[in-house]
């Protein structure tokens, strides 16, 4: 996915942070970090009253009491704090993934298509809640860290300069050591989530080609190559795991280590009567405390690190520019006399290679047009671009004489359905999958839409009629049944214009006929735009379009085509031998 889009950025902070959010975070972090490091003065305090036998059991039990309030209202506060990135955090995911999954559907299908399923939901998903946790988790942890950091250095260099040096030098050496054990799982983390994503990828084939692995005696291949990706999750799995063992108590022996250099200097500090007791308490406390901000700086710019590398992952999906841009523009209200569709002059070029070239015709409010010729001719590309799935590069298509580029694309929508030779269903009930095209379809429009398409007499055949799951992409209907749901659902939101893109190829010649017995009565005064490599199907149309290398070779009615010899006259010819072999052979 390329070509920069400059007004199309994450814009992370402007888009997803407001001053509200802000300053309550700031106030609850602020609050609570303050009370976290009174205790530590209370405590030396306490500890020097109790050296110096100046406390009575009644004074102590007081201040014991006011110790413990201030932890509670600190730990209350410090949950409030949490809270905040907690909520946030998947309001941010949310909003994010709401915005890429729009932009991804604003894009032409060969731009989606060149992505791999997997790998897109793997930036739906992991790399959406890496940025997620980079601005929540990630923002909220460094403020904290800076507080605790910037207030407790200042207390603790009010109270002794030495010893506070003496920590001043000692957390840089344990956040490296923390950054750097971070870092490393993480970056072991993200090799396993990736390994994860190729076997759900490869499963994911595997299930939904389920018929071509069983057709193909494929079976053993797969499973030996499915062990395959397992042991190479596996071997990432304790790759990962060695360093985690090793890293945690690591991170643990440097705190040791520093409390240890602390008691020792602190030590001498008291032996020599340089300082009491009670700020050797206060200052292995305030070292206590210090852990935290020392692991999460480091853990913070892990975070930091792998959200800038997704966020750059999902920027390459924000700045590939939909190649079909839609008109902002009024355009008047087109009547019914005025639906007349008309190329004139088309031409496009797809990857290198000209796929229609000099293509005109005009089809008139309730004309019928049929278009055929050999695969890879354009057929499928045409029609395509009256919903602007495709712009010509030179020429016009025109709806009621407006160029369909200043037609709002909800209004073509509106206008024309499309049935495809391979439809898409979804993994939900039959009735639902006809639905998505008119929720409110009443029962007589569902019986109608199912009588036009034949796939009235298939409903009895299935274990819940409408009911039935028909499995991910319709896996539980044959070829032709998926093609009639597909014509079904155009139906059933009664179009002006209707689009049946080879839509009859996986049908018998005896349900087609049936079809189409049914059909064009009810599309009186509708217009039908038709492809199909039958005959049969296509001397029902008031014109042909007869395309080879997208040209137009031939044009006209069926009667007068077959009267020419040429491409069309040749295909029925051929199509009528095939017939009486058939009915030889029977």
């Amino acid at each position: 996915m390329s070509s920069m889009n400059q007004t199309t950025r994450l814009r992370p902070l402007r888009d997803y942070v407001t001053l509200r959010l802000v300053v309550v975070s700031l106030v609850l972090t602020l609050i609570a970090t303050l009370l976290s490091l009174w205790l530590p003065r209370m405590l030396g305090n306490l500890v020097d009253e109790l050296a110096d036998g100046h406390l009575s059991a009644k004074v102590l039990i007081k201040q014991a009491a006011f110790y413990l309030l201030v932890a509670v209202t600190g730990a209350l506060f410090s949950k409030w704090m949490r809270q905040v990135p907690m909520r946030w955090g998947p309001q941010v995911a949310h909003r994010l993934r709401t915005r890429l999954h729009r932009h991804l559907l604003q894009l032409d299908e060969n731009q989606i298509h060149d992505q791999r399923v997997g790998e897109l939901m793997s930036r739906l998903q992991s790399d959406v809640n890496a940025v997620s946790d980079m601005l929540s988790m990630g923002g909220h942890s460094m403020i904290r860290a800076m507080f605790t950091l910037g207030i407790g250095f200042t207390m603790m260099f009010q109270r002794s300069v030495p010893l506070a040096l003496l920590l001043s030098a000692l957390l840089p050496v344990l956040m490296l050591i923390a950054f750097l054990m971070i870092h490393s799982v993480r970056f072991r983390h993200l090799k396993v989530q990736e390994q994860l994503g190729v076997i759900s990828s490869f499963c994911q084939e595997s299930f939904g080609g389920l018929r071509i692995v069983r057709g193909l005696g494929l079976g053993n291949i797969r499973m030996q190559r499915f062990g395959e990706l397992n042991q190479e999750y596996i071997k990432r799995n304790l790759f990962l795991s060695r360093i985690e063992v090793f890293a945690w108590p690591l991170i643990q022996t440097g705190f040791v280590l520093g409390n240890v250099l602390l008691l020792w200097v602190g030590g001498l500090r008291v032996i020599r009567g340089e300082i009491q007791i009670g700020m050797l308490v206060e200052f292995q406390q305030y070292l206590m405390i210090m852990q935290w901000p020392a692991l999460s700086i480091a853990w913070t710019l892990s975070l930091i690190l792998r959200g800038r590398a997704s966020q750059g992952r999902l920027q390459e999906i924000l700045d590939a520019v939909p190649q079909v841009t839609e008109s902002k523009a009024d355009f008047p209200e087109l009547s019914e006399h005025m639906k007349t569709i008309q190329f004139e002059k088309v031409s496009l070029g797809l990857n290198g290679r000209q796929v229609l070239k000099d293509i005109s015709f005009e089809l008139k409010p309730g004309q019928r047009l049929g278009i055929t010729g050999p695969t890879g001719s354009g057929k499928t590309v045409l029609m395509q671009m009256l919903l602007r799935r495709q712009d010509p590069e030179s020429g016009r298509v025109l709806l009621g004489g407006h160029d369909i580029k200043e037609l709002p694309l909800t209004f073509l929508y509106n206008e024309m359905r499309i049935a495809p030779q391979e439809p898409v269903l979804f993994s939900m009930s039959l009735e639902e999958n006809l639905r998505l095209a008119n929720p409110d379809a009443t029962k007589e429009e569902m019986a109608r839409a199912l009588y036009l398409s034949a796939l009235d007499r298939d409903i009895p055949q299935l274990a819940d009629g409408l009911s039935t799951k028909i499995g991910e992409r319709g896996v539980t209907l044959s070829g032709g049944q998926r093609q009639r749901c597909a014509i079904a659902r155009a139906l059933l939101s009664s179009p002006e214009i209707l689009l049946l893109d080879d839509s009859l190829s996986a049908v018998d010649t005896a349900t087609e006929s049936l079809i189409l017995e049914r059909l064009l009565p009810a599309l009186k005064g509708k217009t039908l735009m038709l492809i199909s490599h039958r005959y049969a199907a296509l001397r029902h149309c008031d014109q042909v379009l007869v395309l080879k290398d997208g040209v137009v070779v031939e044009v006209g009615a069926p009667d007068d085509l077959m009267g020419q010899a040429g491409e069309f006259a040749e295909l029925a010819e051929r199509q009528r031998l095939q017939a009486e072999l058939k009915e030889d052979e029977a």
